[in-house]
């Protein structure tokens, strides 16, 4: 490739610090943070990508609130039945996984 300098590949301290902040904001690595931009940016939106966006909002608000049930569910034109998946303090429970009780 030649003589390319380095510095040419540097990224600037403050938008580093921007990373940064955006980073902890949400609870990432400036690593994990930067990776997710690029993903969104150079791979446009997805349904799985904005599911995951989903996912990812879900549990930052279950670490700030772990007293809180957050629950959801999608509809893609039937009707909804049994429970629906939901996160508390962290934890995932999916309907498959409830334990099942008997209504004797």
């Amino acid at each position: 490739m030649g003589d390319i300098h380095r510095s040419q590949y540097r990224m600037p301290f403050s938008l580093f610090e921007k990373l940064k902040a955006e980073a902890d904001r949400a609870g990432r690595s400036v690593n994990a943070e930067l990776v997710g931009r690029l993903e969104r940016t150079l791979l446009g939106s997805s349904n799985e990508i904005d599911i995951r966006h989903i996912f990812e909002a879900l549990e930052r608000l279950s670490a700030r609130n772990p007293e809180m049930r957050y629950t959801f569910s999608f509809n893609l034109g039937g009707e909804l039945q049994g429970s629906s998946p939901h996160i508390q303090n962290g934890k995932w429970t999916l309907p498959a996984n409830e334990p099942t009780t008997s209504l004797d």
